[in-house]
């Protein structure tokens, strides 16, 4: 095999076939409704378990009005009705005309004044959480906080008790925080089920699969397989990020399809690190639930590697191109699917389930012949005789219509209730 550049070989160890799986990354960050604040030079720190950030670039993407006191040293900020003020220096501080006692005191360093991020965000209106895993603050304005009420369905059989929710793999702060039957559903589970368990990482089988199934090895290269004209929106597409021109040569048309959509999905608002899955499986692991794969990666790679050379070409073009001719599946928008799910439209999501306009390939390979083994082990958990709760996660539109998991399962003669 010819020796991969290293931008290409980390794709390949870090890609799934459901979302590509994020290097680890110790840098602390910061999200203000799902887009990263920057920083630049001046990182935030952390002192005494309190995370604390540039107050300049902290202020002004909160659209907070500030006031500062040279004589004092004191900072003041407004927005919307709320206040609060701290001096650099001092522990004592007030939010919203309430004397507060900070645990650590605001600072300068150099020409850079540093304040607690979760007083100043939470005395501004902000909701905020804490991702170990992740080492990253969210901050959720009041206008985003109603969070998203997703797709949930509660089966009963012998004891047991499974709840399946539809999830989305990309979103944004203004999906969080789930209702409350979501949340206590997951709390009074045993086990979480995903699709496939991304926070264990890839393993030494699955990186050596995805290296082998990724690359031609007859002599062939991805112009081989495309047409002329597919092939050039490929380069402008590597030139526009930066990338040599021929960084894909190598590698087969899946594959190539597959990065392309993390690299644009990873610039745009949804966020696969803020998806519903990831949140569940950080969930678990840190309140130490069992997590339960419902699918192998590796089968998934190998149906990827099995498409024709003509629907591998088709789903290529649709995601450079959103709106060219002939795609596989309709072009529905991120934002149209995160609306859907925020609502909890079942009425839109049972309409997006019929499929029609879908490459019958398409959705044998990624409904029918997904569902029915995922609806297998679903049935495995109602009839055992442990008496059990599982609380199952998988992407929405697994779920409705004639090939759907809901569908699949009321036809076992399972009653189904919307929670």
């Amino acid at each position: 095999m010819k020796k991969l550049s290293a931008s290409i070989l980390s794709l390949v160890l870090l890609t799934s076939t459901f979302s590509s799986i994020q290097a680890a990354d110790n840098s602390l960050s910061v999200r203000l409704n799902g887009e990263q604040i920057q920083f630049g030079k001046s990182a935030p720190i952390v002192e005494k378990g309190v995370t604390l950030v540039p107050i300049r670039s902290l202020l002004n993407n909160m659209g907070i009005k500030v006031k500062w006191d040279e004589v004092t040293r004191t900072i003041s900020g407004t927005k919307e009705g709320l206040s609060f003020s701290l001096q650099i220096g001092s522990t004592k501080a007030t939010a919203n005309g309430k004397a507060v006692q900070l645990d650590v005191a605001p600072k300068q360093t150099g020409n850079v004044t540093y304040v607690p991020i979760r007083f100043v965000a939470e005395a501004a209106g902000y909701q905020v959480a804490w991702n170990p895993s992740l080492h990253r603050v969210t901050l959720t304005s009041k206008q985003q906080s109603e969070g998203g009420r997703g797709f949930l369905w509660k089966i009963e059989n012998k004891g047991n008790t499974v709840y399946l929710l539809g999830t989305i793999h990309l979103a944004d702060g203004s999906m969080y925080p789930l209702r409350p039957e979501i949340e206590n559903a997951f709390k009074a589970a045993d086990y979480l089920g995903v699709e496939v368990d991304l926070m264990k990482g890839p393993s030494e089988e699955s990186k050596k699969l995805i290296a082998d199934l990724s690359v031609y090895k007859d002599g062939t290269k991805l112009q081989d397989h495309i047409s002329a004209e597919t092939y050039k929106k490929v380069t402008a597409f590597l030139k526009a990020q930066g990338l040599p021109e021929n960084s894909f040569d190598n590698f087969k048309t899946w594959f190539v399809e597959k990065q392309i959509l993390y690299i644009k999905s990873s610039q745009g608002e949804q966020k696969q690190d803020m998806g519903i899955d990831r949140y569940l499986m950080e969930k678990a692991y840190k309140a130490k639930k069992p997590v339960i794969s419902l699918e192998n990666m590796e089968l998934q790679f190998q149906a990827m590697d099995n498409f024709s050379d003509s629907l591998n070409e088709r789903l290529l073009l649709q995601n450079l191109e959103p709106g060219s001719p002939n795609p596989p599946t309709p072009d529905v928008s991120l934002d149209f699917l995160a609306k859907m799910w925020s609502e909890g439209d079942y009425d839109a999501l049972a309409e997006a389930s019929k499929f029609i306009g879908f490459d019958a390939e398409w959705v044998k390979a990624q409904m029918v012949d997904r569902n029915v083994p995922m609806v297998e082990k679903i049935k495995g958990y109602l009839n055992s005789g442990k008496k059990e709760t599982y609380f199952i996660g998988v992407g929405s539109l697994h779920l409705l219509g004639d090939v759907g998991m809901v569908t699949l399962l009321e036809k076992e003669g399972f009653k189904l209730e919307k929670q």
